[in-house]
């Protein structure tokens, strides 16, 4: 039997996505729930997360997504909120920096110590996991940094890091380093089809685990459509989003994996 990590990272983000994944969670269709704190519907939406981690299986994780980019999201240290106001850096101007090492380091690590402290007080419990959002753990120097602040943050136990990249030298080189904060990496897989057709999806699933190694992080992007997300996302998104929600609530989905042999971890 192979295990797989199947989750979401974009907690937060609206209601119709937050309701979704509660559910999914709570119904044990997904093993994994990441959450964004530093969005604004956070403060309101932690309350809930609270009760799914209680209704949920003790085998699912619920962990943080790190936002140090993008949009929909705004600094909560004090210190990088004064320097760069309410937004953060997009993508392309945060790669820009790492590659020229330009990175502001310390206003970095302390926006990652703040975020994983505001999950923390207000879940009343430690993250289960760590991923970065938009895959910016891939650069060694942000890596460096958010490795650096988990082991400040004085955890009981060191959370699993959510790899951005499949595998290779940098899978390699990124497992180093976490080795050296005694931090184990969730290696990551192919990521839920994006299509927006439900029988097609299903027919894509059957074969979609093949090969994939032990423990495999799969991620998802499942939620329902609310005023929010149709003021901020594509028609074509939100139809990927509700398919794969309505495929995954599924017992139809459930039956191909135990076809396939394949466990939810």
């Amino acid at each position: 039997m192979k295990r797989i990590t199947l989750g979401a990272l974009d907690y937060g983000l609206a209601f119709g996505v937050d309701r979704a994944l509660r559910d999914l969670a709570e119904q044990g269709r997904i093993s994994a729930l990441g959450a964004m704190v530093a969005t604004d519907l956070w403060p309101r939406e932690f309350r809930p997360l609270m009760d799914t981690v209680q209704n949920s299986s003790a085998r699912t994780l619920f962990g943080i997504t790190l936002a140090f980019s993008g949009d929909r999201v705004a600094p909560v240290s004090s210190r990088m909120h004064q320097t760069y106001g309410d937004r953060m850096f997009s993508r392309s101007k945060l790669n820009r920096r790492a590659l020229l090492r330009m990175l502001p380091d310390e206003l970095l690590l302390e926006e990652a110590q703040a975020q994983l402290a505001r999950y923390s007080v207000l879940m009343k419990r430690q993250p289960d996991f760590v991923a970065v959002r938009e895959g910016m753990l891939e650069r060694s120097a942000i890596a460096r940094l958010v490795f650096k602040a988990i082991s400040q943050a004085g955890f009981d136990r060191p959370p699993y890091i959510i790899s951005p990249v499949g595998s290779g030298l940098k899978t390699l080189r990124l497992q180093r380093m976490a080795k050296r904060y005694n931090l184990k990496l969730l290696p990551k897989a192919a990521p839920l089809p994006p299509v927006s057709d439900r029988e097609e999806l299903q027919t894509l699933l059957h074969n979609h685990f093949d090969g994939m190694t032990d423990m495999s992080f799969v991620a998802a992007i499942p939620g329902r459509a609310d005023d929010r997300l149709r003021r901020d996302e594509p028609k074509a998104k939100i139809a990927v989003r509700e398919c794969q929600y309505d495929v995954l609530a599924s017992d139809r989905f459930f039956h191909t994996l135990e076809k396939k042999d394949v466990f939810l971890n």
